[in-house]
């Protein structure tokens, strides 16, 4: 049988505002979203691309939800040409319509966070696409704060390469042992007892400044494993000056899977993605 390279991205889902979890807020979005109808639920992308949320299949306790995605480009029905024999054809479509790209994300709450896995195609929606789609229909719920989203990306392996991307790290938040409070750097308490596990120490730039070096050094001082940082969030704006987030934590995670191919489409068969995608997923456990 045929497969496929695909590339899987890991994210955080996170609530820029909202008066409730993560989780909680997810769940009431997609939910408001499943019970429209399709044509309801279309948004434009990106013109001239479409998109709509297409399938939700969700386990008994709404923590781990995989959705399908369907897009596609109108305005643009050039002539059908045969591979072998060069022979051209009208294509049958309008221009109101685009061939169907599918986007699979699979996502999983786990101890007050939200993980997404998203498969990652040149035709299919990025993040910051999703992330808009879920904030257009937020808008909408009825409830006391609005429900905002973004999104952060987990990067392990390539982590130093996306700050190298950065043309600025404006802010690094460092979590580290609760113990750190009571050692001998910081002598604060020993009472700790009733404090979180991780304690965030945030660091931020001199205006127009980088502190891309000190996130480099904690960095190597995370990966070393001889001392009480637990991970490193940092915030930069790239090239073209929008805001980057990446968040490394220590999980060890398959970025390529190879789906079996559907032989009378073309199409990346869902059912096997998701199998590929969700055996990922036992990294989060």
């Amino acid at each position: 049988m045929t497969t496929k390279s695909r590339k899987i991205g890991f994210y955080y889902l996170t609530l820029i505002s909202g008066n409730t979890t993560i989780d909680n807020a997810l769940n009431e979005t997609l939910n408001y979203i499943d019970n429209l109808s399709k044509v309801d639920r279309n948004r434009t992308i990106k013109s001239p691309k479409f998109g709509f949320l297409d399938n939700i299949n969700s386990n008994s306790q709404r923590t781990k939800h995989k959705i399908v995605f369907k897009s596609a480009s109108h305005s643009f029905r050039p002539p059908l040409v045969h591979r072998d024999t060069i022979a051209e054809r009208e294509s049958p479509k309008s221009m109101e319509e685009g061939e169907t790209q599918k986007t699979h994300l699979v996502t999983k709450a786990i101890n007050g966070d939200v993980i997404v896995l998203l498969e990652k195609h040149q035709a299919g929606l990025n993040m910051n696409q999703i992330k808009n789609y879920l904030n257009y229909f937020a808008m909408t719920l009825d409830v006391e704060t609005q429900i905002r989203f973004d999104f952060e990306t987990i990067a392990k392996d390539n982590f130093l390469e996306e700050v190298e991307n950065l043309s600025r790290v404006v802010s690094a938040d460092v979590y580290v042992d609760k113990q750190l409070l009571g050692s001998e750097v910081l002598d604060y308490s020993e009472r700790t007892s009733t404090v979180k596990h991780e304690v965030v120490v945030s660091v931020k730039a001199k205006n127009r400044n980088t502190i891309s070096d000190f996130a480099r050094d904690v960095y190597a001082k995370l990966n070393s494993g001889q001392n009480s940082i637990q991970r490193l969030r940092v915030v930069g704006r790239n090239n073209e000056n929008n805001v980057v987030k990446i968040n490394t934590d220590f999980i060890e995670r398959q970025e390529y899977v190879r789906p079996i191919v559907n032989q009378v489409t073309g199409e990346i068969r869902s059912s096997d993605l998701f199998n590929e995608m969700e055996s990922a997923l036992q990294n989060f456990n």
